[in-house]
């Protein structure tokens, strides 16, 4: 079979190497297998080059575009490693193009930034010498304002723009607060600043939004601490409602998610007893698995998958049990049809040859599986390596022929008894 962007050796599946990038492995194949494997990777490579496709669509049809530099850098830095089989290479053309494109963007904006807040802060010099201070104090909030909602100056004079204004606006508040009036006007606004941020927390817990709100509170949080001084006693009553009402909000939120898991745990529950059930419906699909229709065991699969999540750590062996259901069912699939292949006018035989047929044929699989184990035993017996990743490798191997000759022994057992019983 030929495989686009991709090669089999030694019963393993690859994607062939490109440009800089070395071949990779995908996934070992047993006969019969290979057809779907390279549909898996396909459709793994055909998401891939969609969510790129995505993001291309957004730059072109969206004005902020700097915000996916990232997401088009991570697809970069994921091609090397990524299973799946398509043209990767023309996946990197094509983002090497939109980086630059992105990068230049940014690189413009930070320079327009820069010179708006060198605009901003000839307006501040300006302000600073305005001798009417209450004219002063609406256009230095304005200022602020338009200074916060301006993007990041180039990084060469990012600080030194930052410091100016901040010692600039700092500056002023200081000669401003010698003024009793004009300190009680400061107190009122930060205090109003404290009052929205209750008031805010306040309107999550009367909508019951806790679970889009956590992020927003969290900053809220971090903004009381920046709000500022005000008297010790008015300070002390909104600090106390603040606590008050910040404790309502992660209790409820505490409450909330206990809920959520105790539901998790109950769906879970149910869960498990439905694979437990489509288990046994697949022991029963085994026993009569010899010339059995797919379509019996792909609805099981399907059933499977749709009956909800149960954890491996938790019942590790629910779903040991699946898979090895699973590989008897398409081992007994396989001498089925080898036998078929093997032996003319099987079909129309009575059950009786048809038996005698399949042991034959076991027997000669069970003899290649043990021979292939035994050598795989004296070569790991040759072999001073006692730990890593390669043992651990090797040792699974060890493990999969392992089952396959018990398989085969416990189908050689079934059908020499089925033919006694005849």
């Amino acid at each position: 079979m030929e495989i686009p962007f991709g090669h089999v050796e030694n019963n393993t599946l690859f994607r062939s190497a490109f440009g800089q990038v070395a071949a990779l492995q995908l996934k070992e194949v047993k006969e019969g297998e290979l057809e779907a494997a390279v549909a898996y990777f396909t459709a793994r490579f055909d998401k891939l080059k969609l969510k790129l496709e995505e993001i291309e669509e957004k730059i072109n049809s969206q004005s902020n575009k700097g915000s996916f530099l990232s997401s088009l850098q991570n697809i970069e830095d994921s091609i090397p490693t990524h299973d799946g089989l398509g043209d990767y290479q023309t996946l990197l053309d094509r983002i090497g193009p939109l980086k630059s494109l992105l990068e230049d963007y940014v690189q413009k904006n930070r320079a327009k930034n820069t010179e708006i807040k060198q605009a901003l802060l000839l307006e501040l010099d300006a302000i600073l010498a305005n001798n009417d201070q209450e004219e002063a104090f609406e256009q230095i909030k304005d200022l602020k304002s338009r200074w916060l909602k301006t993007g990041s100056a180039d990084q060469s004079v990012r600080a030194e723009l930052e410091e100016k204004f901040k010692s600039g606006v700092d500056g002023f508040f200081e000669k401003r607060n010698a003024f009793t009036e004009d300190k009680k006007m400061l107190v009122k606004a930060r205090l109003d600043e404290y009052q929205g941020i209750i008031a805010e927390i306040k309107s999550f817990i009367e909508k019951k939004d806790y679970q889009s709100s956590v992020d927003r509170v969290k900053e809220l949080q971090k903004q009381w601490k920046e709000v500022g001084r005000i008297p010790e006693n008015e300070f002390k009553t909104v600090n106390d409602t603040y606590w008050k009402v910040t404790q309502d909000y992660f209790d409820k939120q505490k409450k909330r998610r206990s809920s959520e898991r105790k539901l998790k745990a109950k769906d879970e529950k149910q869960s498990l007893k439905a694979k437990q059930e489509i288990l046994n419906e697949l022991k029963s699909l085994v026993q009569n698995a010899f010339g059995s229709e797919v379509k019996a065991f792909d609805a099981l699969k399907t059933k499977w998958k749709n009956s909800g999540h149960v954890s491996k750590k938790a019942h590790p062996e629910v779903h040991e049990s699946f898979m090895q259901l699973s590989r008897e069912w398409q081992e007994r699939q396989f001498v089925w049809n080898l036998t078929h292949k093997k032996n003319k006018g099987f079909a129309k035989k009575d059950w009786k040859s048809q038996l005698k047929d399949l042991t034959r044929v076991i027997r000669d699989l069970l003899h290649r599986d043990e021979t292939e184990l035994k050598s795989f035993n004296e070569n790991m017996g040759n072999m001073h390596i006692n730990k890593g990743s390669f043992v651990d490798m090797l040792n699974d191997k060890l493990k999969t022929q392992q089952e396959k000759v018990a398989l085969k022994k416990n189908l050689l057992k079934e059908c020499q008894e089925k033919i006694k019983q005849l």
